[in-house]
């Protein structure tokens, strides 16, 4: 019996290879916020928010394997207040998303 079900189980990925390789959605969401108080004289506050992203997704056309959808969902905020003479509030936001999908011409079963 257990010989058996390896057997149909060995068939069964060796037929159906999807289930080895499937892909499906990528997502993201990425967030930053800074907030930042300078009160009195001469005060340098520095605020930054950085969201970097990188996906990557492969198909494989002989398997019926295609990319999926890649989504990607990035904020930041910051927020500061000076109060007094001379400060200086400095301020950034970087957000950069890199999405890749290749495709590759590969026979299921080469003759």
């Amino acid at each position: 019996m257990k010989k058996a079900a390896l057997i149909i189980s060995t068939l069964a990925l060796a037929l159906c290879p999807v289930a080895a390789f499937a892909q499906q959605a990528q997502g993201n969401v990425q967030a930053g916020a800074n907030q930042g108080l300078t009160q009195g004289y001469g005060n340098v506050t520095n605020q930054a928010v950085s969201n970097d992203l990188t996906q990557t997704q492969v198909g494989i056309d002989g398997f019926s394997i295609n990319p999926q959808i890649q989504t990607s969902v990035q904020a930041g905020q910051n927020v500061g207040v000076a109060v007094g003479e001379g400060n200086v509030i400095n301020q950034n936001v970087s957000n950069s998303a890199d999405q890749f999908q290749s495709n590759f011409e590969v026979p299921a079963f080469p003759y």
